[in-house]
């Protein structure tokens, strides 16, 4: 079997980054962070695809922070269901117009009214104010659909990645029980899932050569989770879970360092059985879904199984 190999376009791109961060000597801070992957957005261009609709908003009535979300919608003809996408960024970087061109091709591919939630990031707002937020998105989404006169079908999908894909799965089981809020269907992007980074994958992959170093990861969850919280206790990996979880579609990347993680969470759904389905994707590094001059067959994959999924 031939030993799977990193995009040659993407293994320049990270050594180049890396060099770069070197000469300038780079220090990492929550500003200079935001700064370079505004940066990198930027450079990447990605294209706007058209949606029939997009609607700036605010949710009200959600506790502490009224959440601003943008509403994608990809017909204006008929009732569709709803797709939550919380966006990655290790809860300290991005944002809604980062993801803009993301949420975009979702809406289109899946064919659902997609929610991109403005969450709070940290350090400004600490644990747990992200997982507040999205599980008041998911409370709060369709009155405020019925408020903007936009039909849709009951049925509430989450998805996210990275970060984003925690925050799902943190929404997916808190709702789990609830009879009039279950989460229809999750799809998690190489989501981090077991921060107590534990697993293989994470010292395997988390080095420079494919752009997501340990000591960086560690930097995020540090600049979230500031107050001494039990990093196994607010894991999804080890909460919580049981047959009522939705269904669940993962992606995972081969070269990034929530492999297993992601692959253990499966496992634990398949054995209560929760319907699954988990997919590898190889050749490709974390963030692939926001690399599309260099990643554009495997993000096009993403979004063909992400439709059928959701559409079943």
């Amino acid at each position: 079997m031939a030993e799977i190999q990193l995009k040659p376009e993407l293994e320049e791109m990270i050594r180049k980054a890396f060099e770069q961060a070197v000469a300038t000597h780079f220090t990492l801070t929550p500003h200079s962070r935001r700064e370079q992957a505004m940066f990198s957005h930027m450079a990447w261009d990605l294209p706007k695809v058209p949606v029939a609709d997009s609607i700036d908003t605010v949710l009200d009535e959600c506790g502490e922070y009224n959440v601003p979300v943008r509403i994608y919608r990809p017909s204006l003809d008929k009732a569709l269901p709803v797709l939550i996408y919380y966006h990655g960024g290790g809860f300290v970087i991005d944002n809604v117009m980062t993801y803009d061109p993301v949420c975009r091709r979702l809406a289109n591919a899946t064919q659902h009214i997609v929610v991109s939630p403005e969450y709070r990031l940290a350090p400004e707002c600490p644990y747990p104010a992200a997982e507040v937020d999205a599980l008041a998105v998911a409370r709060r989404i369709l009155p405020k659909l019925d408020e903007l006169n936009i039909p849709y079908v009951k049925d509430i999908s989450v998805s996210g990645d990275s970060a984003g894909g925690y925050l799902s799965a943190v929404v997916s089981a808190a709702l789990q029980d609830d009879p009039d809020g279950a989460i229809t269907h999750q799809v998690l992007i190489y989501p981090c899932l077991d921060m107590t980074l534990g697993y293989p994958s994470t010292k395997e992959n988390g080095i420079d050569k494919y752009g997501s170093n340990i000591k960086k990861m560690q930097w995020y969850f540090n600049n979230y989770f500031q107050h001494g919280e039990d990093m196994k206790a607010v894991s999804p990996l080890y909460g919580r879970l049981t047959k009522n979880m939705p269904p669940t579609q993962m992606f995972v990347v081969h070269f990034c360092p929530f492999r297993d993680e992601g692959k253990a969470y499966v496992e634990k759904l398949k054995e209560l059985g929760v319907p699954t389905d988990l997919h590898e994707i190889q050749g490709v590094v974390h963030a692939y879904l926001n690399m599309e001059t260099m990643c554009f067959d495997e993000i096009q994959f993403t979004y063909e199984k992400m439709a059928e999924f959701l559409n079943k």
